[in-house]
């Protein structure tokens, strides 16, 4: 290109993941990044959409596969929040390969129990 800037296409995996909601009222969004350190990933929240990159180096020593079945490569997983979602309270934590982001519901949203008056 004439400005100096270059386009380049990058292949993703989509890494396995679960979403699920406790009583408690928070989301939890788990993911696995094999091969993904901490400081290879990266989380934003921008216009109501959770987007998560890492990038994996795996096994950093060369050598020659027999069989390999793990993936290894960039990662991307994007989610769209909706307005339960307080996105301001957010955590993120990777252990063993693990990703798990919580987030917090508002708290308009979240179950209460009512309490029944009468005889």
């Amino acid at each position: 290109m004439s400005d100096g800037t270059m386009t380049k296409s990058r292949r993703y995996l989509q890494p396995r993941s679960a979403v699920s909601e406790t009583k408690d009222g928070k989301l939890h969004v788990t993911l696995e990044m094999p091969g993904v350190r901490r400081e290879d990933l990266e989380i934003r929240i921008e216009n109501n959409e959770l987007r998560v990159t890492g990038h994996g180096n795996g096994d950093e020593r060369e050598a020659k596969y027999i069989l390999r079945e793990r993936p290894r490569g960039d990662y991307y997983q994007l989610y769209t929040l909706d307005e339960t979602v307080d996105q301001s309270k957010i955590d993120a934590v990777l252990e063993k390969g693990v990703l798990t982001i919580s987030l917090d519901l508002k708290e308009q949203v979240k179950p209460r129990t009512i309490a029944v008056r009468g005889d």
